[in-house]
């Protein structure tokens, strides 16, 4: 048995100095070889932490019945706490805000990651999320698959440059499985972590994108995680009412950032880390206790809505069967609550951006045009509750191309991009006009990988 297991390694060492050689003389073919390597392992990777994320969050809320909801209150706590042992204990480093840590680090000119990376953003992001941090888990994956793009340059001996590249094709797969969206996860490298590329090492990055989202939509099903099951064309009416919600979703983005940056900061002030965790976790809870719709990444809740079922929002909460009125001031009270529950998230835990943006967005349209048709409007609520998930990412996170793409491949509907294009655009001028500061682009202490 033990000399099988030594042919077997010998073997995996002669490719690997086969192909070291051989990479000399056919860099193109090599280079797309290696990135849908590490597009499907980031694929993979991307499964498991689905896995776990729904598995643990299965667990938790089926604890949480009409008579026990004051565990709402408690389980952050928990997962927060369990997520700081982690990250301080046993991986010995912060993972909070991993893509600010990212940019960063690329900016810095740095090229070696630490293999800690390859699963510590995956168990951490777990724990967070799976004991009701209000997030994503995009930061956390993208991290991940930026590790695995690096641990594969280095075993094939890449140079500085290469490795670099590998890292951005890492992080793109991990953004383009976890939302499986391929266009999506590509521009998230170019137009975020703002990595020069070269013709080659673009269709190189979209190989890896492609690797990693087919992955993972062949292992959960050849299923969306958020689906619209019927959006008919946009009436050439509705476009006045678009321009003015694309307006008003550039406006409530200025508000969402603020907020996210202002629970952060509150937070972060806070010098001990178990005091942080308890502060952050019991004022969390308190939120899940009123607005149970924040629980986890959302998407479910956000499938729900789409497709007409809006007692999704208010489903184990406090309040029983409201009216129109009482139900758009909850939606409003979600939109309210919603960045101040991730900026406690993402600063006191490892979460990710991109997701609380998309369910932010889709609150957004919802209230619009349900606001709107009470005053004597015809507007399609799922519609534009579709449309402002593109329009608010846009706006928050600066990247109207990444949200122009992003948002219809992860819910499977191209019906509406041509109002999803006017929406986001008209958002994305309003935070420019407003100010220069980028949402990723700002200068953060302390955000070395």
């Amino acid at each position: 048995m033990k000399s099988k297991v030594r042919n077997i390694r010998a073997d995996i060492h002669r490719t690997i100095a086969y192909l070291r050689l051989k990479k000399r003389y056919m860099p193109r073919s090599f280079t797309m070889l290696l990135a849908a390597a590490i597009g499907f392992a980031t694929g993979f990777a991307c499964v498991i932490l689905k896995y776990l994320i729904k598995t643990v969050s299965s667990a938790t809320t089926d604890l949480v019945t009409d008579g026990h909801r004051l565990l709402f209150t408690i389980l952050p706590v928990v997962g927060l706490g369990l997520t700081t042992i982690f990250c301080r204990k046993i991986i010995g480093r912060n993972l909070s805000r991993g893509t600010d840590r990212l940019i960063s680090f690329l900016k810095q000119g740095g090229y070696i990651l630490n293999k800690d990376l390859l699963i510590g953003p995956i168990i951490a992001n777990t724990l967070t999320l799976g004991f009701g941090g209000s997030a994503g888990a995009e930061g956390p994956i993208a991290t991940t698959g930026s590790a695995i793009g690096n641990s594969f340059g280095r075993v094939f001996g890449l140079t500085p440059d290469q490795l670099r590249m590998m890292i951005g094709c890492g992080a793109g797969a991990g953004i383009a499985a976890i939302f499986k969206a391929p266009v999506g996860g590509m521009l998230f490298t170019l137009e975020i972590l703002r990595l020069p590329f070269t013709t080659s090492t673009v269709l190189a990055l979209l190989l890896s994108c492609l690797a990693s989202a087919m992955t993972c939509y062949i292992c959960t099903g050849f299923t969306f995680d958020v689906f619209l099951a019927s959006a008919p064309m946009f009436d050439a009416d509705n476009y006045i009412a678009l321009a003015v919600f694309g307006l008003a979703a550039g406006i409530y983005s200025l508000y969402y950032v603020h907020a996210v940056r202002w629970a952060g900061r509150f937070f972060g002030k806070i010098g001990n880390i178990w005091i942080k965790v308890l502060a952050g976790g019991l004022s969390l809870g308190i939120l899940l206790y009123f607005f149970p719709a924040l629980y986890g990444e959302g998407y479910g809740v956000m499938d729900k809505m789409l497709n007409g079922d809006i007692g999704a929002l208010y489903s184990q909460s406090p309040f029983r069967e409201p009216d129109f009125w009482a139900i758009a001031a909850i939606i409003a009270g979600l939109l309210l609550t919603k960045a101040v529950a991730v900026g406690i998230t993402t600063y006191v835990g490892v979460a990710g951006d991109f997701a609380p943006t998309l369910f932010a967005g889709s609150l957004a349209g919802l209230l619009f045009a349900s606001v709107a048709n009470s005053l004597g409007c015809d507007l399609p609520v799922g519609d534009f509750a579709l449309i402002g998930m593109c329009a608010v990412f846009a706006g928050v996170i600066r990247a109207p191309f990444m949200a122009m793409f992003l948002t219809p491949e992860m819910t499977g509907n191209f019906t509406l991009f041509l109002p999803m294009v006017i929406a986001s655009a008209l958002s994305y001028a309003i935070v420019r006009l407003a100010t220069n500061v980028n949402y990723y682009h700002e200068k953060i202490p302390d955000r070395h990988l």
